[in-house]
């Protein structure tokens, strides 16, 4: 598995590489990279081996060249400098550099470095150095070619002896590491922008998965050759998953066949890369399913290799064999006995490689017996194909234990009578051809394979799987007539099957060990063994059964059968119990010590048992009521039964049966029954908690412990020393408003400490928590252990709680000289409708609140939807009653808004369960109410429509499923049809649902969210005024001289500073408005109830009515905490347009009449008239 390396390029044109070499590789390999990306974590790099080359200068490289050759390009170049000239660098050497460089620059990712090596009489003295102002070789090698930050040129004196090798060399390892790292770096970005585009159009027509997988294998290849072997890992898996995707999703165009067909498939070794042109074929999308599954997996298996994690490699290994063998199956139709070959041919190879792979590691005993373990089980993998084949073959008999590895596969006699074309051998293993060629060869492989499986399972001490890999031994050698061999395996094996249970292989082996001890002849063991199983020897049995020294276990079958008949829990009776029948086939009549059903599943996923004592057991069928210490409600599978006679237990294992019987048990009302609840009142910022009801039931209980255990990530309980405590009685399922009484009990590390409490009453206790940020869903589990009628019990459930807040505030402070108006804003934080039922504001002992209206004063409750907001607006005032001093050692002025609504899904769903539990009541059935309203909830109540009731008042349930429920039901029995019928009485009654009916039923349904608001102790109040002369004569384009008043507010300001505080205020023109002649911003210091004046003049550019300009006055200072009354904040001025008066003459012309001569000629009078006109 040997990978690339590093490449780095030498350029000597001085022939000084010789003299460099060796020191160089002494600096080898590199050590102690670091390797930092924007999106992942450093990197370390302990160890980076490279590999030296000779630069030689070829074709350019091609930008699109195909991804395969990047990672044999050069992450870095060198060019060695042994020229001391000014003259003979300028006209040769800076050229030769420079053509050297166009080279290099033009291929990508690629990183380059000037070392300049002086010669012997170069080296000066400081005094020289600081006379020679022309500078050094080196010197002007920086000036040319150092045009970037980076310093990409090095000196390295060789002939300082006054220094030692490893520091003249540390300046140049420094920077080729330097180099590596950044070419590194480019190479990875290129690859991770490549891998992102192609992904990325996964969906578009034409897309080529081959291509994909090209591309980011060269970035799982760009991390190997760093040594980053994770993170090249983590790429091969995320392509094993995209596969998948691609497998699923049935577009395989981009393959051949399925493949397995070139001769050698079967048998070579599945870690071998390198045994087919596996990338060749990819880029040319001609490589199988097959053979790209292998190259994936060998891949992976490489990286392990080198991660030195060779038990993982089994793992995997056993994974990878066991699924694709399934492929191989189902697509290999031309070949026989191909996938046995495949599978036996992996698991050797895998187990040879890691052999050698193991002593490499740190061995320790952890790791050791981990290794055997994942050895053991790929060598029984291949262990089985020899089953297979012996079968297939003839060389073992068809039955157990050889044919447990047969599964699907067709029997030998199958194979047998197959009519149809012979299929070719496809096996090319040289060592399975000998074992199916001859009887001896199958023998010494099976048993040389079996013993490497028993060394590996012995040194992972896997105690089962030696006592099944005996009795395989014992088998063969039995089929083989070796008698004597047979005999000493199975002497002792039968009793240590029946310890472990297996009892069917068990029985194989003493009938096995009987035909052995008959055909050896000794008879006097003979019928010893076989009359275990002989009715007639009842009585010897059952006074044996009295005296053993252990436990023998063996099958309820041939002598007893059992039947689960019912789990009966009818409210009237005292607990519920399970109906068990046990049918004796043998004449006699025993003693049970105890009988025992076990049941899985319920909520928690735990194991109840139903069990009786002392009981009498006759020949034919017995009935037993089972009954139960441990309460668990749930659905449950009849798991196995257990009936103890004397030292003898009988089992019978019902998983083993085809039809599983189903069982729930329900919270009985008799006995005691607890939950885990989310309290009804809510303090934000504060600790939160849950609360633990325990209802006794119809019993009384002492002693009893309460222990919680968190199932939610990031839930924790934090130890409390002592628990507050509250009982309160329960009157006809109807908790009362009343304490009985209260204690404080103690807890310890098993659990808190219930008081005594007699029947129907309710125990309460707060139970603080600690969980991540942001999380509304809990899962706790409670048990309850205590004693009742001088039996101790166990309780046990889970309980999943909510806390999501639906609701959320936000607030808005406005300051006034003497007060604080709050107003508080209420939103949703969900899409459900939520009802305000009361909203109230608890100040601080500083404040106090006038001119509230509460919610209570309404006539109805405030429904509030998504989008939508609550106002609620309060007056704060000073609590004249306190002085400064006490408010100012107050540590804070928080106040509360407290908040009380409901859901309207709470509403609904709260009716529908008081009335769904009045019905089953009236059935008789109330112990079935919490499972029946839960599944009615999830199917029916969560998908309703609460918007709209919210908007009508009225709901309607719509439709039931019949079906559905009796599906629901089919767990619990006789009662099955009785469930669904009070199912349909209650939809019936109450399909349609007002929001006058939800309101009587639902008073005292409501919860309390209480909101912190921080409100400043002390704060610098200052009242801005802007004062404007004449504001109801302004004349669009004249100036108004206007005066900025700012005056500070002791109301505010507890500390009373003698010492001025700086401010500064700024106006805030809208220059289409107004023009501005004076200071818009300009700082200031004034002191407690001091008045500032400042002069501004604002002209007015457009008539009509316009907004004065907002001034807001701020501290200079952070630490200030000041605000800001504007008393002209929103005010209008009107603004008249500029008007002007002229007067003009006009002059007036009368008509002349003609006359007659009586009259005579009147002379032309001219008469002036004055009119003044205003403009």
């Amino acid at each position: 598995m040997d990978g690339k390396k590093v490449t780095i390029t030498y350029t000597d044109e001085f022939g000084i590489w010789p003299n460099l070499v060796d020191d160089f590789r002494s600096n080898l390999p590199l050590r102690n990279l670091t390797w930092k990306s924007a999106n992942r974590p450093v990197r370390i790099i302990q160890a980076l081996p490279v590999d030296l080359k000779r630069f030689v200068p070829g074709s350019n490289e091609s930008q699109h060249e195909m991804p395969v050759t990047l990672l044999e390009r050069p992450y870095l170049h060198l060019y060695f400098v042994n020229c001391d000239d000014h003259e003979t660098y300028r006209q040769e050497v800076r050229k030769q550099i420079r053509d050297w460089l166009n080279v290099i620059t033009f291929r990508k990712n690629q990183e380059w470095l000037i070392v300049y090596v002086p010669k012997q009489d170069t080296i000066r003295t400081s005094a020289s150095k600081y006379f020679n102002m022309k500078g050094t070789v080196f010197d002007k090698i920086k000036a040319d070619f150092n045009a970037s930050k980076r310093d990409r040129c090095v000196q390295l004196r060789l002939n300082d002896h006054d220094t030692e090798t490893f520091e003249i060399w540390q300046d140049l390892i420094l920077k080729i590491k330097e180099g590596i790292l950044s070419s590194f770096g480019q190479h990875v970005t290129q690859y991770e922008d490549d891998v992102r585009r192609l992904d990325a159009q996964r969906s578009v027509p034409g897309w080529n998965y081959c291509r994909f997988f090209i591309q980011k294998e060269g970035l799982a290849q760009s991390f190997e050759i760093m040594n980053l072997y994770e993170d090249a890992l983590l790429q091969y898996d995320e392509l094993e998953a995209s596969f998948f995707q691609v497998l699923k999703d049935r577009a395989l165009a981009w393959f051949g066949k399925f493949g397995a067909c070139e001769p050698g498939d079967d048998s070579a070794n599945i870690l071998d890369i390198k045994k087919k042109p596996y990338r060749e074929l990819i880029m040319q999308n001609s490589i199988s399913v097959f053979d790209f599954r292998s190259y994936l997996f060998a891949r992976q298996c490489q990286l392990l290799g080198r991660l030195q994690r060779p038990v993982e490699i089994c793992r995997r290994a056993q994974l990878f064999i066991s699924t694709f063998a399934r492929s191989i199956k189902e697509n290999m139709m031309d070949f026989e006995h191909f996938l046995e070959s495949w599978v036996y041919s992996s698991c050797i190879n895998v187990v040879g490689e890691c052999e050698e792979l193991a002593p490499l590691t740190t061995p320790d005993e952890k790791t050791s017996t981990a290794f055997n373990a994942a050895k053991g089980e790929l060598l029984d993998l291949a262990r089985k194909q020899l089953d297979k084949l012996g079968i297939y073959c003839g060389h073992l008999p068809e039955v157990l234990p050889f044919t447990t590895a047969l599964s699907e596969a067709p029997s030998a006699s199958e194979k047998a009578s197959e009519t149809g074309d012979e299929k070719k051998s496809g096996v090319t293993n040289k060592e399975l051809l000998e074992a199916i060629a001859s009887i001896s060869s199958f023998d010494s492989l099976y048993m040389r394979q079996t013993n490497r499986v028993l060394k590996a399972y012995q040194g992972s001490m896997r105690t089962r799987s030696l006592l099944r890999l005996q009795g395989d031994i014992a088998a063969l050698q039995f089929h083989r007539k070796n008698y004597e061999e047979a005999t000493s395996l199975m002497e002792e094996l039968p009793i240590k099957y029946g310890e472990q249970g297996w009892t069917v292989i068990e029985n194989a082996l003493l009938i096995n060990y009987a035909a052995c001890m008959e055909e050896l002849g000794h008879t006097k063991e003979y019928p010893f063994r076989l009359q275990k199983e002989a009715t007639h020897y009842a009585e010897k049995l059952k006074t044996l059964s009295e005296v053993l020294d252990k436990e023998i276990v063996r099958p309820f079958k041939p002598m007893f059968a059992v039947t689960v008949t019912a789990m009966v829990d009818d409210i009237t009776d005292d607990e519920p119990y399970l109906g068990v029948e046990v049918k004796n086939n043998l004449p006699t009549s025993f003693k049970i010590e105890r009988l025992g059903v076990r049941l899985v599943g319920g909520q928690t996923d735990d194991e109840v048992w139903f069990a009786i004592h002392d009981q009498d057991f006759n020949p034919g069928v017995n009935s037993y009521r089972l009954f139960s210490d441990t309460t668990a409600c749930g659905s449950y599978i009849v798991e196995n039964c257990r009936l103890h006679i004397g030292k003898l237990v009988f089992t019978h294992n019902f998983l083993n049966e085809n039809k599983k019987k189903l069982f729930r048990i329900n919270e009985h009302p008799a006995v005691l029954r607890a939950q885990v609840i989310a309290p009804t009142e809510i303090h934000i910022g504060e600790q939160q908690f849950f609360i633990a009801q325990v209802h006794t039931g119809r019993t009384s209980i002492s002693d009893g412990r309460l222990t919680l255990a968190p199932l939610s990530e990031g839930l924790s309980f934090p130890s409390q020393p002592t628990y507050h405590t509250v009982i309160k009685p329960v009157v006809d399922d109807t908790v009362v408003d009343e304490i009985i009484k209260e204690e404080q009990m103690d807890a310890d590390e098993n659990g808190i400490k219930l008081p005594s409490c007699g029947p129907n009453q309710l125990l309460q206790l707060k139970i603080l928590y600690d969980c991540n940020w942001g999380a509304v869903e809990h899962k706790v589990k409670i048990t309850i252990e205590y004693i009742s009628k001088d039996k101790r019990r166990v309780f046990t459930a889970k309980n999943i709680v909510k806390v999501w807040l639906p609701l959320a505030v936000t607030e808005t402070s406005i300051f006034r000289e003497d007060s604080l108006i709050l107003k508080m804003n209420v939103t949703l934080n969900d899409t459900l409708p939520v009802r305000l039922l009361s909203t109230k504001l608890i100040p601080s002992k500083a404040y106090e609140v006038t001119n509230s209206v509460p919610m209570s004063l309404m006539l109805s409750p405030i429904t509030i939807f998504p989008r939508q907001q609550a106002s609620f607006m309060y007056k704060l005032t000073h609590n004249k009653e306190v002085d400064d001093d006490e408010i100012m050692n107050r540590p804070s002025t928080q106040i509360h808004f407290l908040v009380e609504y409901r859901t309207l899904k709470d509403e609904i769903q709260h009716f529908a369960k008081e009335k769904l539990h009045d019905v089953l009541k009236s059935y008789n059935m109330s112990q079935h109410s919490d499972f029946v309203f839960e599944n009615i909830r999830e199917r029916f109540l969560e998908l309703l429509d609460y918007q709209s009731y919210g908007i009508g008042d009225i709901l309607d349930l719509g439709e039931i499923d019949i079906a559905g429920c009796e599906q629901l039901f089919q767990s619990h029995g006789d009662v099955k049809g009785e469930l669904v019928n009070a199912v349909k009485e209650f939809w019936e009654k109450h399909n349609r649902i007002t929001f006058e009916e939800v309101q009587d039923n639902g008073k005292d349904l409501k919860s309390v969210i209480s909101f912190p608001v921080d409100v400043p102790l002390s704060k610098i109040l200052n009242t801005v005024e802007l004062v404007i002369p004449n504001s109801k004569h302004l004349v669009v384009g004249e100036p108004c001289h206007c005066v900025l008043i700012v005056r500070q507010s002791p109301y505010w300001n507890h500390r009373q500073q003698a010492e001025a505080i700086e401010f500064y205020y700024d106006v805030n023109v809208d220059f289409d408005n107004w023009l501005l002649s004076g200071q818009k911003k300009l700082c200031f210091s004034y002191k407690m109830n001091e008045t500032k004046e400042f002069p501004i003049t604002l002209i007015p550019l457009k008539t009509g009515r316009l907004l004065v300009p907002f001034v807001r006055v701020s501290s200079i200072s952070a630490s200030i905490f000041s605000e800001s009354v504007y008393i002209n904040n929103a005010q209008q001025v009107l603004v008249r347009p500029r008007t002007q008066s002229a007067t003009f003459f006009i002059e007036q012309q009368h008509r002349i009449h003609p006359m007659g001569p009586a009259t005579g000629l009147m002379s032309g009078h001219h008469g002036g008239m004055m009119d003044e006109i205003a403009m």
